[in-house]
């Protein structure tokens, strides 16, 4: 009798789990699909949130250095003469020294302007206007904030 309920139940059970982990109904491959799809939006949300406090990170980073840079030109405008004129002396000196070098480097016969140099006047006079211009302008918004 064991051998024929072991020919008999056990072998039909499992044909019929085989069958069951091998055929999914539509209804069953359409709760999967949906899962997937379940999973894909969560974490595209997810991806989303991130990106979000990425940009919120770096536009706090952007500001707080926008903040310092203009802190540190009101505390060189706060001291004496020395504190005062660093910076512009410095900035002075660079450019002096600067367009010294331009104009005499292979400058003895015909006059040209080596196309490096022409690259670094563009690079420092962009800058300087950035920076003072754009620190004038961060310093009235603060102030008008302020009032």
């Amino acid at each position: 009798m064991g051998f024929m309920d072991f020919l008999g139940g056990g072998i039909i059970e499992a044909v019929g789990k085989v069958a069951d982990d091998l055929i999914t109904s539509d209804e069953e491959r359409a709760e999967k699909e949906n899962e997937k799809l379940k999973t894909n939006l969560s974490h595209k949300v997810e991806m989303a949130k991130l990106g979000i406090e990425d940009k919120k990170l770096d536009y706090g980073l952007v500001q707080n250095e926008m903040n310092n840079v203009t802190d540190r030109w009101v505390s060189d405008n706060s001291g004496n003469f020395l504190t005062k004129s660093v910076r512009p002396l410095t900035l002075i000196y660079m450019i002096v020294v600067l367009s010294i070098m331009a104009f005499m480097d292979g400058n003895i016969g015909d006059f040209k302007i080596n196309p490096a140099y022409i690259q670094l006047f563009q690079g420092l006079t962009m800058t300087v206007f950035v920076a003072f211009f754009g620190g004038k302008t961060i310093e009235r918004i603060k102030s008008k904030v302020r009032d």
